[in-house]
């Protein structure tokens, strides 16, 4: 645990020094390499939107501070363009879209707003997530690999219907998107 705090720290800050209380600047970029997705279910099928990490923004200045093994973040919002989602298929990307009102609100707002550190290699994010203008909060169990490039592995479980979304239906209502999907992340951070 000792030895992952600072790690931690540096792959993602990139900085040594924390003053309790007070929020210190920082760069991080999430790189191209990192994946993520959507996955969900119709009364017949599965489906799965795969979001194109070229489509974040460039490195962005965030601000942390540390209180033993919490990490709190101003500003660590993870932007994904809505366009940048592929399912497959030319009328699925059609039909996602529509669901997350992309002509309206062109991008899923993912926030972080602390991290608790539970192990070497675990532990719980906190995040808002932001979809058709409606905000929900999480506590997600994440994986972390503290090599030169860091990581954070995870699956997060929501209902659509706390975004006040309206699932697809196909074939005058014989096909069906059910309500729950899954979001799976392997996020690659440097600064």
């Amino acid at each position: 645990m000792k030895k992952l705090m600072p790690m931690l720290m540096i792959l993602l800050t990139g900085a040594f020094s924390f003053a309790q209380g007070s929020y210190q600047p920082t760069q991080i970029q999430v790189i191209p390499a990192s994946e993520l997705s959507i996955t969900g279910d119709t009364n017949i099928n599965t489906f799965e939107c795969e979001f194109n990490a070229s489509y974040t923004s460039e490195a962005q200045k965030i601000f942390y501070s540390q209180n033993k093994s919490q990490i709190n973040f101003t500003g660590a919002i993870l932007k994904l363009d809505t366009k940048g989602f592929d399912c497959g298929n030319k009328a699925i990307n059609k039909d996602f879209n529509s669901l997350v009102k992309s002509d309206r609100h062109p991008e899923i707002l993912l926030e972080v707003n602390r991290v608790k550190i539970d192990s070497q290699t675990s532990g719980i994010a906190n995040v808002c997530i932001t979809i058709a203008g409606r905000q929900k909060v999480y506590d997600v169990p994440v994986q972390i690999k503290n090599d030169e490039i860091a990581q954070f592995s995870g699956t997060l479980e929501l209902n659509i219907n706390d975004y006040g979304l309206e699932p697809p239906k196909k074939l005058f209502g014989m096909i069906q998107v059910k309500d729950e999907i899954e979001i799976k992340f392997n996020l690659k951070v440097k600064n």
